[in-house]
């Protein structure tokens, strides 16, 4: 996995610098704001995998940012870190989608336990993505086998075989089919001996 990137808004450069010394230690890059519009402004030439943002700021509280964000359509999780924490608070921000929330005064393992639970998050949707592209994948070898299935000359079904007698080519022409049939796991080794001894005992 590429160096996550994250940003971190307050407006106290000791949270700042507390924050930032948390995730250089965490192998994670940040570039810091001391206001929601900055960054803001900053983000549309910038990717982050996470912010971490204050809840009362200068100008647009941190709630504030959650709601523009996912006006935006910006799947980004954010952080919420307040010192005026309530109940309330706490559950709107998780309503509007905010994917963690701290109380401070916070320890240095809280933070630790958001970027656990982020690389956590990052490893589960990487690997639906993997399982997607695989469904797709086969989706398409799917349509291509019928595609080319319904090009060829079509061969009677089995039970419409079975129910007229014909000559050797037909037979041998029926056989391959039910052949084929075995290989793609459409009918078993026991269907197939019966229905080829069926056939044979039509044969002209």
């Amino acid at each position: 996995m590429d160096h996550l990137r994250a940003a971190i808004i307050d407006d106290d450069d000791e949270i700042l610098d507390l924050i930032e010394q948390i995730l250089k230690e965490e192998d994670i890059e940040t570039r810091r704001y001391a206001r929601a519009e900055k960054f803001l402004a900053d983000i549309r030439k910038r990717s982050f995998d996470i912010i971490i943002t204050d809840l009362v700021l200068p100008g647009m509280s941190g709630l504030d940012l959650l709601n523009e964000l996912n006006s935006r359509g910006m799947d980004i999780p954010v952080v919420i870190i307040t010192g005026y924490a309530s109940l309330d608070s706490a559950i709107e921000a998780v309503n509007r989608g905010a994917f963690y929330y701290i109380k401070k005064p916070f320890n240095i393992e809280e933070i630790r336990f958001v970027i656990n639970r982020l690389r956590q998050r990052m490893d589960t949707l990487e690997a639906m993505r993997s399982l997607q592209d695989q469904v797709s994948a086969l989706e398409q070898r799917l349509e291509a086998k019928t595609a080319e299935n319904s090009e060829a000359d079509p061969l009677p079904l089995p039970f419409d075989l079975l129910q007229s007698s014909m000559d050797a080519g037909k037979a041998i022409a029926a056989i391959e089919y039910l052949g084929r049939l075995k290989s793609d796991g459409l009918i078993s080794d026991k269907e197939f001996g019966e229905y080829k001894g069926k056939i044979l005992k039509r044969v002209i």
